[in-house]
């Protein structure tokens, strides 16, 4: 197959990139497309994720096969995208495992990407608040899975949101899923039969519902950091820090209370962790006896915390836990500078099956990149 890399490169008219990462895309497409067992559809997946590094502007299917070479190519492209019969899977799993043998991840991170879409008609699509634009928007929101190591950050596997489904959109177990199950879901769902290794999750999805997320983590024998919004409410445990004995608290209250206690936590800034009785759920006590810990991070020690986060677990210490949320930073940083120039948000058709197949190969341009800026052609790391 790397020969077959080699004479597109020269019919496309365009040299790679510098860094190794003709020789990275050629791996990958060996490692990741031999669930593809007719060779039309390997090799339309090489021509697609090549053109996804090469294609300049929005990775738009015509943008792509005019950037290998192959603009009369354009209708089989679409098709292979939007109208083929392999599924995405086998290809996030190997994904998954690649990244893996050149850095093992610490944590997987699941995070939020909103998708603005023009019209109403695209799987998914509503209006929307997207934080990162602080506005609302017309669009689609998916959570996507990174494998975290600390050194880089991969996708390796997405759930869009799909919150009013029409007919054949999406499998009926996702009616009336929340946007929290959906996160959840990504992780405990649609990579539970990868056998990967069980890291903890970082769950960088702002709720206030989260109780029902705990408890499937906590079926699942899964650590988890999930994000919360400061009006969460939840009681002190520490018969010794302020609040305890008032009972639920709002999240950021408890935290303003226990200022004095922060530490400084190297490359994170302050932070405290508070212990805390976990919320119960619907119909049952609001405490169960059991105790986790809230985490307030401080990048202003003057300011507010910037962000709180809950897990289930009361016997992490702070600076792990800190470590740990870190590791969602450095997913968000990644996918700014890799997502935006291999087409995470760029799928312009309205199919749930062509979506996916669009952000698995997105997703593996998104690994192709980050190797090669993070490792040399020898695989040691760069300096």
């Amino acid at each position: 197959m790397t020969s077959a890399v080699i004479r597109m490169d020269r019919r496309g008219g365009r040299q790679w990139p510098a860094g190794g990462a003709h020789d990275v895309a050629a791996e990958m497409s060996e490692v990741l497309f031999r669930s593809l067992h007719r060779s039309d559809q390997r090799a339309r997946a090489e021509q697609y994720l090549h053109g996804l590094l090469l294609a300049e502007g929005r990775k738009t299917i015509r943008n792509i096969a005019t950037a290998v070479g192959a603009p009369g190519g354009q209708q089989a492209l679409h098709h292979f995208i939007c109208g083929s019969t392999w599924h995405w899977s086998p290809l996030r799993e190997a994904l998954a495992r690649h990244a893996e043998d050149f850095a093992p991840g610490r944590a997987w991170v699941v995070r939020q990407m909103i998708i603005p879409k023009r019209g109403s008609h695209s799987a998914g699509v509503l209006r929307q608040f997207d934080p990162e634009r602080g506005h609302m928007v017309n669009g689609q929101r998916a959570f996507g899975v990174w494998s975290a190591s600390g050194a880089m950050a991969v996708p390796v596997n997405w759930r869009l949101f799909l919150p009013d489904s029409g007919p054949g959109e999406a499998p009926s177990e996702r009616a009336g899923e929340t946007a929290e199950e959906s996160a959840a879901a990504a992780v405990l769902e649609d990579m539970r039969t990868w056998r990967m290794p069980r890291r903890p999750v970082v769950l960088d999805v702002r709720t206030t519902r989260i109780e029902p997320v705990l408890r499937g983590f906590a079926e699942a024998g899964l650590p988890v950091l999930a994000r919360v919004c400061g009006v969460t409410r939840l009681a002190v445990a520490d018969p010794s820090l302020p609040g305890h004995g008032l009972g639920p608290l709002p999240a950021l209250r408890v935290l303003e209370g226990v200022r004095g206690l922060r530490r400084r936590v190297a490359g994170t800034g302050w932070a405290v962790a508070v212990p805390v009785v976990l919320p119960g759920g619907p119909g049952r006590p609001a405490h169960e006896g059991r105790t986790g810990l809230l985490l307030g991070e401080w990048s202003d020690p003057d300011g507010a915390p910037e962000r709180i986060w809950l897990t289930g677990t009361d016997r992490t210490h702070v600076g792990e836990l800190a470590r740990l949320a870190r590791l969602a930073r450095g997913a968000a940083a990644h996918g700014e500078r890799t997502g935006a120039r291999t087409g995470l948000r760029d799928f312009k058709g309205r199919s749930f099956p062509g979506w996916h197949r669009h952000i698995t190969l997105a997703s593996a341009a998104c690994a192709v990149s980050a190797l090669a800026d993070t490792y040399g052609r020898d695989g040691t790391r760069c300096a």
